[in-house]
């Protein structure tokens, strides 16, 4: 049986189940989803009649399980119960169509920094703020005004026409009101592994931090989610530079953050690259995986450059089109 026979066979049996449970007012369809780092899942999509909004049960692991030889009867009671378990799950709040208009939806927007190569897919279609160095911002629209809100989407170029406003006015509005939302912060990493204690050096600068020859940092924001974009929030890599009183390299840990080494720790760029590589490899979860490049900023000009390569070559393609 395919991938696409067993969605097929899946879609059936959950519509009938509906019906068996007198919910007739449901239109099941089936999906593919592409999250970022190009991630594809598939999954069984149940919409109530008057509803803008849908409930998304994912079922790839049910297909790798019947490849290993589970009983496809069993398996698909498993997507049943699934499907009614979703159903009786509270949503949170879900704009509605007509309130997707800039003016209504402003103080909802984030942005998310991704890497380029990783979401070729992804990007398509999307409006974005081109970071340089193959890094890039989308804008999503969130249920409520915080950036770890449990309904998002990410905006496309459809939706962006019937917000009544440029990609200009989209991408700025989104930035700025991600700053509002979640401030930059900058710790010792060793504060933030082992202290519950948020120690914000932007805010609180400690004299010490100038010229520590032993401490790496980490580059977040307040709530430590989709914190990584913090780094192209204005003005953060030069103030960074001034409080650790010199250039630094930075490796994308995840889309929550970043590591920062100031050149006076002395680490090799091979080092680092090796650190950056075992940590996406053993602790990253796929769709949280940012980047296996290192990155260097030079405070005498005020640049960020690629360090080092990770596994692949770089290429014309890692540059998005303006």
């Amino acid at each position: 049986m395919t991938l696409q026979d067993f969605i097929i066979e899946c879609k059936n049996e959950v519509g009938a189940c509906l019906r068996i449970n007198g919910i007739e007012d449901a239109e099941v369809r089936d999906a593919e989803v592409i999250k970022t780092n190009d991630i594809r899942l598939h999954g069984i999509v149940i919409i109530r009649k008057g509803s803008l909004a849908g409930v998304n049960v994912y079922i790839d692991d049910l297909f790798m399980r019947h490849e290993h030889g589970e009983d496809l009867v069993q398996l698909m009671e498993e997507a049943k119960t699934r499907c009614l378990s979703a159903l009786n799950t509270t949503l949170p709040p879900v704009p509605k169509e007509a309130s997707f208009k800039l003016e209504n939806i402003r103080s909802r927007l984030t942005v998310r920094l991704l890497d380029v190569r990783s979401n070729r897919s992804y990007m398509t279609d999307r409006p974005y703020i081109d970071a340089g160095n193959g890094l890039v911002m989308v804008v999503q629209v969130n249920a409520e005004e915080t950036i770890t809100s449990e309904w998002l989407v990410t905006v496309n170029n459809s939706l962006l026409e019937s917000m009544g406003c440029t990609r200009e006015q989209l991408l700025t509005a989104a930035l700025s009101n991600t700053i509002r939302l979640e401030p930059p912060v900058l710790m010792r990493l060793k504060d933030f592994v082992f202290s519950d204690e948020q120690i914000n050096l932007f805010e609180d600068e400690d004299e010490s931090v100038r010229g520590d020859r032993e401490n790496a940092y980490m580059l977040t924001n307040t709530s430590r989610f989709k914190g990584a974009a913090v780094l192209f929030y204005p003005g953060v890599m030069m103030r960074t530079a001034d409080i650790l009183g010199c250039g630094y390299y930075v490796l994308p840990s995840s889309m929550h953050e970043l590591i920062i080494i100031p050149d006076s720790m002395g680490m090799s760029i091979r080092s680092m690259t090796d650190m950056l590589h075992h940590g996406n490899e053993a602790y990253v979860d796929e769709e949280e995986f940012l980047s296996d490049r290192v990155f260097h900023y030079d405070p005498f000009d005020g640049n960020l450059r690629i360090a080092s390569n990770g596994r692949d070559v770089l290429n014309p393609a890692d540059s998005m089109p303006a």
